[in-house]
């Protein structure tokens, strides 16, 4: 049991890591390395790395079986998805702010309002 749940989380990383670079295509992030993403991609999974309740690792499988759909669907805002690369595992409430800043600025493009708004002012 415990070794089908660890090649099932090994083939939803692989899944993630290979539909990354589709990924930042269709949501046009241009900021963002791909390699940065690789980077907090895996952050995200050894967060749960240490975690040995099947329960929880199959919820957290299907949780992100889930999320990878909805992301190649694109069922999420590029506003989603730029949370979820940018934020901090360690601290959750704070972004990486000039990834974010920039990021969120390209999106605003074409609103002064928004630009400014981003931006602080």
């Amino acid at each position: 049991m415990a070794a089908q749940l660890q090649l099932g989380v090994k083939r939803l990383y692989r899944k993630m890591i290979k539909s990354l670079p589709g990924v930042m295509e269709q949501y046009e992030f241009t900021t963002l390395q791909e390699n940065d993403c690789k980077r907090l991609l895996k952050k995200h999974f050894s967060k749960y790395y240490a975690e040995s309740n099947p329960a929880v690792i199959e919820m957290l499988t299907v949780k992100g079986k889930m999320e990878l759909d909805e992301t190649l669907n694109m069922h999420k805002t590029p506003c989603h998805i730029l949370k979820l690369l940018t934020t901090d595992i360690e601290k959750p409430e704070r972004m990486e702010d000039e990834i974010a800043k920039l990021e969120y600025m390209k999106l605003a493009q074409g609103s002064e309002f928004m630009a400014a708004f981003y931006q602080g002012k």
